[in-house]
């Protein structure tokens, strides 16, 4: 959220910058908006689409300390920032910028640090490490200005291709791994490795079971067995001990695939569970990048407990 506070108020120079003054001394070639704001096109695209009121607004951003020491930054062909273009709640409101600047227009901004961080960011004090007297430098490029149907539509159009995508994979998976077990209704693909002989799983219960969950390129994400974690240099001490993960059955606390998977188990039983993104995670990826939009994934569990 931070982040998009950071971008928010860089957008609000752009409209404030055709009343300002050439800046003097310390910061040549930028106009003063006012004290401790100050802003310099670095690229004015005369012939980008203009931002309008609800436009939704994609931008490439770096924020950095007067001494060039980097705070963020937008990964070349990553994910960019997206804000959404409004005139703004009140006189001022940097909000209401995005309606001075263009696709394609780039700039770069000064801001007082302890203005930023306190008044923009709300912030009950600038962080340790930054001179509040100091001055942010930011660099804002915008790629790309939708309406929210256009975007809306881009999406709806990419989710499809990845979806079909993931089809495709997946028949392949089954192909290559000789598996010709019928889906669930569902989708999902249950394959019983071990019966287990104790009590049966029901929605309700709690239970207890280990894991151990990979891509369908065989790249593993998670595992409650630390051997295993540690063999796919995946070990985090802060999980120690590694135990089996706890959950009652049914109650949405875990992705719909498991809560199906599971229940179709006794305790002692192993199982590989085929799941589908649409019982898994979506369109939605996973924080640290390696589960994407639309990937199905393979589980290997066991059922340890059934607790009443």
């Amino acid at each position: 959220m931070k982040k998009l506070v950071f971008a928010i108020s860089i957008l609000v120079a752009g409209v404030l910058a055709s009343c300002g003054q050439k800046a003097e001394g310390k910061f040549p070639g930028y106009t003063k908006v006012e004290d401790g704001l100050f802003i310099k096109f670095l690229n004015d695209n005369a012939e980008g689409k203009k931002i309008q009121v609800g436009d939704i607004v994609s931008v490439n951003m770096k924020y950095a300390t007067e001494s060039d020491s980097v705070l963020f930054e937008t990964q070349p062909g990553g994910v960019p920032v997206q804000l959404k273009a409004d005139t703004g709640a009140y006189v001022g409101d940097f909000m209401g910028s995005f309606l001075s600047m263009k696709e394609g227009d780039s700039v770069s901004v000064l801001v007082n640090a302890d203005t930023f961080f306190i008044k923009t960011a709300r912030m009950p004090e600038s962080p340790e490490f930054i001179d509040s007297a100091s001055m942010l430098y930011f660099t804002l490029k915008i790629l790309k200005v939708q309406t929210m149907e256009e975007m809306q539509a881009e999406q709806e159009a990419k989710n499809a291709t990845l979806e079909n995508e993931e089809q495709t994979k997946l028949q392949q998976y089954l192909t290559d791994n000789n598996i010709t077990a019928t889906p669930t209704a569902s989708g999902m693909y249950f394959i019983s490795e071990k019966k287990g002989s104790g009590k049966a799983a029901a929605a309700n219960k709690k239970v207890r079971v280990n894991y151990a969950g990979m891509l369908l390129d065989g790249t593993y994400f998670d595992t409650s067995m630390e051997d295993l974690a540690k063999e796919q240099g995946m070990y985090d001490e802060r999980r120690a001990p590694y135990k089996p993960i706890e959950f009652t059955l049914g109650q949405g606390q875990v992705i719909p695939g498991w809560d199906e998977g599971i229940s179709m188990m006794k305790e002692g039983g192993k199982a590989k569970l085929i799941i589908p993104s649409n019982l898994a995670y979506g369109a939605n990826p996973r924080p640290g990048g390696v589960i994407k939009p639309f990937s199905t994934l393979v589980f290997n569990v066991e059922l340890v407990e059934v607790i009443d």
